[in-house]
Parts: C-alpha cells; structure tokens; sequence
C-alpha cells in the first residue's frame, strides 16, 4: 500500500469512481459464460473460453473479443465479424448482469456517499446505453450521480476522459476496480485507487493502493465507519 492512501480522508474526497462488472454487481462468472456463448454452441468450448475471460480483467470488450478468436479460432476477425461478436455479446451481457446479485455493501455503500454528498460515478467497458440498460435493471441508477460506459478502447481512456469531462481533480477523487486495468488507469491518471478481491490473487505483486477487500463492504466498514 501507498503510504496515506489506506487512511483517506473523506473530507477531502469529493468523487467516487466505480468499476461495475465484479464491484457493483457480482457479475464476473455469468459475462464469463456470456463470452462462452456468444463464440459457440458447444459447452465444453463455452467452459474453456469462460476460463480465459476471466483472467482477462479491466480490459475492453473488444480486446476480450480478439484475444478469444486468437487463442481458440487462430485466423484474425475481419471487421464484419468482429460486429457479429460485438452484438451477440451486447444481448447476453445485458441478460447475465441485470439478473446477477449485487456485490456486498453495494447499495449500503452508495447510499452513505449520497449521504456525504459525494459525487457517484459508475464507469465501465460496457457500453453506454447497454450500461444504462442494466444499472436500471438493477435498480442502482437512482444511486448514481454520473454512468459512463466504454467501448473498443482501454479502461485507462475511459477513465481519462471521465476527468477531462467534468474536468476532475484526481487528488480528490477514489477509483474503486477489481482489475489490474482498473489499476494501472489508476495509476495513469493519478487517481487512488481501491482494489476489490474476492480471493483471485489479482493484484499479488502490486502496490501503491488501498485495499485489496474481498467486497464493498469490507471496504466500507474500515473507511467509512458503518
């Protein structure tokens, strides 16, 4: 851990930025399962891809698609296939995280930073509309102030251009993720960030961050006194 990071000061936060997939929502398992099918019909093939989808954390939706075809179909995905992909992914992926249970302390954890009017931000590889979609669904768009989605490009410019957006200072914000993406946009950004672990060994070997916690609201409990 970073030295003052793990004790934040909540007078100083103003901006909470949270990753979804696997912080917000427990989703990680069924979008691993979604990959699976949007590539084949063929279970023990949906397993093995469903595997390798979730090694690949905090990385874009595209960069998923493309390291699945190169590891298990070999030839390279020509743009109209690419689509074909994209689409079949939005539908499964909207089905598998509106109907996943929430994280731990996800609603209470909200709800108290609404309380400490701290800004609430989700931002996520899905995206937008989809997103909007699904945090409906879940009924956590009330518990918003700002969703973001992604695209075909890194989590690091999705957070870069959330900042240059609502023109942020990184000093008083906190990005919470459960991926070393998340990390490392983090780290671009001069963000601090909050790891999420469930018990992966994700961010073995890393520092300069708070955490890991196993939930929101192992994370909650320690900072914010609930």
């Amino acid at each position: 851990m970073e030295e003052g990071i793990q004790e934040m000061n909540f007078n100083k936060i103003k901006v909470c930025i949270f990753d979804v997939n696997g912080v917000l929502i427990d989703s990680n398992l069924a979008n691993a399962k979604a990959m699976g099918k949007a590539f084949s019909d063929n279970s023990a093939i949906q397993n093995r891809i469903a595997e390798l989808y979730l090694t690949l954390t905090g990385i874009d939706r595209g960069s998923k698609i493309r390291k699945v075809q190169a590891q298990f179909f070999g030839k390279l995905l020509g743009e109209t296939e690419f689509r074909l992909y994209w689409e079949r992914l939005i539908n499964l992926t909207r089905k598998a995280m509106s109907s996943a249970p929430l994280t731990d302390g996800c609603k209470d954890i909200l709800a108290v930073l609404g309380r400490l009017k701290i800004t609430r931000i989700a931002l996520s590889n899905t995206p937008l509309s989809e997103l909007k979609g699904i945090l409906k669904a879940q009924k956590l768009d009330l518990l918003l102030d700002i969703i973001r989605g992604g695209g075909d490009w890194p989590k690091t410019e999705s957070l870069a251009r959330l900042l240059d957006e609502f023109q942020l200072d990184p000093a008083t914000c906190i990005f919470i993720g459960d991926g070393k993406g998340d990390l490392f946009a983090a780290r671009y950004t001069k963000v601090p960030f909050v790891a999420i672990d469930p018990d992966t060994g994700e961010f073995e070997g890393e520092n300069g961050f708070d955490g890991p916690y196993r939930n929101l609201a192992e994370w909650g409990k320690k900072q914010l006194v609930l």
